[in-house]
């Protein structure tokens, strides 16, 4: 989502559409996070946008990109804490705040049951939430579920790729594989050469990372399409390229390697049962960026 085009067509087909009325998409731009601080910044929110009003007024509008692969009930929270930290070091910066949308792309494998208002995640009667509710800082998120998405729909040849791939790293590998195909076969209609090459790239740095998949199996896939043995050559590059990460950090970390694979493992299956984060975190000693550098969150 860091390509500027890519995220004006994407957020163009989610977000409410009086929301677009009201925003500049086409001046979109990625911030440098300067309004995280660095404890934010361990903890990783993902991608934070600044786009200009239609109106012409001198502000701006920030839109926080959250991505979950799990049912997280501590979401908003996180989120709350993002936001108050960019308004802080908006009211230093400019003695002025400007509005903060908070985005969820979910991509899991169960139902998001947790709605999208902070407000509605306190168990109050009817009388004290009438009583309490000035008291709360609520706010609501706006929410994409990979699951419910018609990807054909989706202008960009680049997301329907992208995320195509994403929805199906799961599956079963004869499916997932047949799924690769139809994807080779689709960026095929991609005139730039080296924006093919680049996705191409980011896919398979991200399957490789997520799946337990051979590189041999990929390029079976391209042996039955239309693209030739450069492609070929790039699945092995980048395999061989992490290959030598993984023993670089191995011959470092030893016997560290075993374990830390294990622990993904774990944590992954965790998940899938229905275990929260914190549970999972405190099970098997990992960090929440190390689940979200290895594609388990």
């Amino acid at each position: 989502m860091q390509d500027k085009e890519d995220a004006i067509l994407f957020f163009k087909n989610s977000l409410p559409e009086n929301v677009i009325e009201l925003l500049d998409l086409n001046e979109l731009e990625l911030t440098q996070s300067s309004f995280i601080s660095e404890s934010l910044k361990e903890e990783q929110t993902d991608l934070l946008f600044q786009i200009p009003l239609k109106s012409g007024k001198k502000t701006n509008v920030y839109l926080l990109f959250e991505h979950k692969s799990y049912l997280d009930e501590a979401v908003f929270s996180q989120l709350l804490g993002y936001i108050s930290a960019i308004y802080k070091s908006q009211f230093r910066t400019d003695k002025k705040y400007s509005v903060v949308i908070p985005f969820v792309f979910y991509h899991g494998e169960r139902s998001w049951t947790l709605g999208n208002s902070f407000q509605d995640r306190f168990i109050l009667s009817k009388n004290e939430e009438e009583v309490f509710r000035k008291y709360i800082p609520d706010f609501e998120l706006e929410f994409f579920d990979l699951s419910k998405v018609d990807l054909s729909r989706l202008e960009s040849i680049t997301l329907r790729v992208i995320l195509g791939v994403v929805q199906k790293i799961w599956e079963g590998d004869t499916s997932f594989l047949a799924y690769l195909g139809e994807i080779f076969e689709l960026l095929t209609s991609l005139k730039n050469e080296s924006k093919r090459v680049e996705i191409l790239q980011k896919l398979f740095l991200y399957i490789f990372n997520v799946r337990e998949i051979e590189p041999t199996e990929i390029t079976s896939v391209f042996s039955h399409s239309r693209f030739n043995q450069e492609y070929e050559d790039l699945v092995m590059t980048t395999a061989e390229k992490l290959r030598k990460e993984g023993e670089i950090k191995g011959e470092i970390k030893g016997e560290f390697k075993g374990e830390f694979k294990n622990k993904i493992k774990t944590a992954r299956k965790m998940f899938k049962e229905g275990s929260s984060l914190e549970f999972v975190l405190k099970v098997t000693e990992l960090t929440e960026q190390e689940l979200k550098d290895h594609g388990v969150i």
